[in-house]
């Protein structure tokens, strides 16, 4: 458990039988790849924004946010 892998964005344990969400080199479990602005969960083909840190931010709120 204390080096298996760990979800990006609560920092919990993976199992390995687990279905998983990938950005890059981070892991997200399923409900975890989710907009940090709107709560969105994100699913495969949405587009989004990966934060230096791991963070997801949908599209959307992506430019809403940069427009402002």
């Amino acid at each position: 458990r204390r080096f298996g892998t760990k979800c990006t964005a609560c920092q919990q344990g993976i199992p390995p039988t687990q279905v998983v969400r990938k950005a890059q080199d981070f892991v997200y479990h399923l409900h975890c790849f989710a907009c940090i602005i709107c709560s969105r969960q994100l699913a495969t083909g949405d587009e989004f924004y990966l934060m230096e840190d791991g963070r997801l931010v949908c599209k959307e709120d992506y430019e809403t946010a940069k427009q402002n």
